[in-house]
């Protein structure tokens, strides 16, 4: 942070804060008095920050009045800098989840059953990195923020130690990683991912299958919901 302008820091601490859930979508930011008093600044680089992010839109400002979090725009499925551009091909992504979600969650209770000390390690360990390379999406690196949560959910399929669950697996990992992106990619809050990971692990470790069941399928139900065209 110390290469950053004052402004530059506000802009991350209020982005950071918008993603942990710290600052919810549709509340109102903390006054610029009160931002400036915890950084000991003066209220012009966080009044700069906040008109900067206004201008992104993921501030929405509000005369005499503190701004409004909106959080982070949904950035079009398709567009050019995607590694996928079918405009035919979200349905088949939304479908792929659903089985994934059936076959997760059964796979999560197996292994909430089955998984040895050392596969629990295994899964803790791509557990506890998903959560360090959280903080990579605000800053736009999809492609690296990824990788360890992919992980985090291969360790729970090997776990399940059903052959099956870990040869279809391997016959979709393109269709995995890209849900994996766009999950990341729609997202405009960390706090539900952190939370859902946070179950399905403590369930595991638990030998609690019923619960490491409904974590996984909720977790999935919340990339679904992100990704169906039919929501509004």
């Amino acid at each position: 942070m110390s290469n950053l302008t004052a402004t530059e820091q506000i802009i991350d601490y209020i982005k950071e804060n918008i993603l942990n859930g710290n600052f919810e979508i549709n509340s109102k930011l903390p006054s610029e008095r009160k931002i400036a008093e915890e950084f000991n600044i003066s209220r012009i680089p966080v009044r700069q920050a906040i008109e900067k992010l206004c201008e992104e839109g993921i501030l929405k400002a509000v005369t005499y009045s503190s701004p409004i979090v909106q959080g982070f725009k949904k950035v079009n499925l398709f567009d050019h800098n995607s590694p996928f551009d079918k405009e035919d091909i979200q349905e088949l992504y939304v479908e792929a989840l659903r089985t994934r979600q059936l076959i997760e969650s059964e796979a999560a209770k197996s292994a909430a059953i089955n998984a040895s000390r050392n596969e629990i390690k295994l899964i803790r360990n791509a557990y506890l990195k998903s959560i360090d390379e959280l903080h990579k999406l605000y800053m736009g690196l999809l492609k690296e923020c990824n990788n360890a949560d992919l992980q985090f959910h291969q360790e729970i399929i090997k776990a399940s130690h059903s052959p099956l669950f870990i040869q279809y697996y391997k016959l979709i990992s393109k269709t995995i990683f890209s849900n994996q992106y766009f999950g990341f990619k729609y997202r405009t809050s960390l706090k539900n991912m952190i939370e859902d990971h946070n179950k399905i692990m403590s369930a595991i470790e638990q030998r609690d299958s019923n619960s490491a069941y409904s974590s996984m399928y909720n977790h999935l139900e919340d990339v679904i919901q992100l990704l169906d065209t039919k929501q509004t």
